[in-house]
């Protein structure tokens, strides 16, 4: 099923030529309303297409036809029946809204009509200057939808007169700059998931090799830098590496996560979670933000427990503490004679060898554990409210900045590149 879009303007040559070049089963035309508008020259009966315009010679006195005044109506010259086409109108040939808002409804019925089984193709030739953008932006902003423009000799600046032919415009380029863009803003949220969905749609259309291939990094970045989101960072550091892109400072720090650095501290996983806290601040999923924020404090204990005197919070003996403390702890043992010890249980253990992690967080005490409820009450844990940004910036303010504070004093780097907002695409 061939189906046409033309604008209709006061030429009908075109759009008759573009009609028999193209033989469409369906044709619409896209015209305008009112006494001086270019609907009547469709199906209008005499010679709506004739020119009627007349000049005075200076010579005789008497006046002339400037062109020919016999001009059958255009569905008539195109030998088109009744039932092969519609007239689609507006009643404002320069109003861009009206018009790009009745294509694109246009669009939509054609769609839903006929779905895959057609091509349509817009020829924009015809109409006012606003018709033909709306026409070239209803085009380029569905993929149901060619465009086409009839391009010929011209002989002044007013129209091509003779010797046109309907040819196809290359539109695919465009879309894919505009869905670029999009992805751009995109990336600037962090969200590499849906670019990496936009991205991969424009690699399914014919495009140039250069763009293409700048298309087809961009989407294996989304989606490393989407796994790396996600916390996948082996799968990650695979994909950036076949990506073979300059990025050393991300490159360096997902090897460091990975304990694939001589550098490496151990503890850059803390980093990594108060950066994914702020990704997901900015786009304001504040209980994921806060949850990362109290992932980020249990695990720095952890890691400086195991570090500093080899034991597992979650599965500690009895008889791996000092016998001074065993005292203390047997009443917690569990039945398989192990400790398990949370978040505050850590970091008092801490305290009690004496570990400056421990006498850091004794400082602190109250004011991480009033930051901690916020945590425990919201809907991600044990309440039923949802966090906001204020509660996110205090819970920052107080448990992120004991860690990078913390951190510094103990002379471990916690600090990792954020994950690019540009420069992908």
């Amino acid at each position: 099923m061939k189906i046409m879009i033309l604008s209709v303007g006061g030429s009908p040559d075109p759009i008759v030529k573009a009609i028999k070049a193209g033989r469409p089963d369906q044709v619409y035309f896209f015209c305008s309303r009112g006494p001086k508008g270019s609907e009547h020259t469709i199906a209008g009966p005499g010679n709506p297409c004739g020119d009627t315009r007349k000049v005075k010679c200076n010579a005789c006195g008497n006046e002339q036809y400037l062109g020919d005044p016999k001009g059958k109506a255009i569905a008539v010259q195109a030998g088109l029946d009744e039932s092969c086409y519609e007239i689609v109108s507006v009643d404002n040939p320069d109003d861009l809204e009206e018009c790009y808002a009745t294509l694109r409804e246009l669009l939509t019925r054609i769609e839903g009509k006929y779905g895959a089984r057609c091509d349509v193709v817009a020829n924009y030739t015809g109409g006012t200057k606003t018709m033909s953008i709306a026409m070239a932006l209803a085009g380029l902003m569905t993929e149901c939808c060619d465009l086409a423009v009839n391009i010929g000799p011209r002989s002044d600046l007013i129209k091509v007169r003779h010797g046109d032919a309907p040819v196809a415009v290359d539109k695919w380029r465009i879309f894919g700059e505009l869905q670029v863009e999009l992805a751009r803003k995109i990336i600037g949220d962090f969200d590499y998931a849906n670019a990496y969905l936009i991205l991969s749609e424009i690699l399914k259309r014919p495009l140039d090799k250069d763009f293409k291939a700048k298309i087809l990094k961009a989407v294996q970045l989304c989606e490393a830098f989407d796994l790396w989101d996600k916390f996948e960072h082996a799968k990650a550091c695979e994909l950036l590496a076949s990506c073979n892109v300059p990025l050393p400072s991300h490159h360096k720090a997902i090897k460091a996560i990975l304990g694939q650095s001589r550098k490496a501290n151990g503890y850059e996983l803390v980093g990594e979670l108060l950066n994914n806290a702020a990704r997901k601040a900015h786009r304001r999923n504040y209980d994921d933000a806060v949850a990362r924020l109290y992932r980020a404090m249990e695990l720095f204990a952890q890691i400086r427990l195991k570090k500093q005197f080899d034991l597992d919070s979650g599965s500690i003996p009895l008889e791996g503490l000092p016998e001074t403390l065993q005292g203390a702890y047997k009443s917690r043992v569990r039945e398989n004679n192990k400790l398990i010890l949370g978040l505050n249980d850590v970091y008092e253990l801490l305290g009690k060898l004496s570990d400056p992690v421990g006498k850091a967080y004794e400082g602190n005490r109250e004011r991480i554990l009033n930051s901690l409820s916020k945590r425990n009450n919201s809907l991600f844990a044990h309440g039923t409210a949802p966090l906001e940004e204020e509660d996110y910036q205090e819970v920052l303010d107080n448990l992120g900045g004991f860690l990078t504070g913390t951190a510094r004093m103990i002379g471990v780097d916690i600090d990792l590149p954020q994950l690019p907002q540009a420069g992908i695409v």
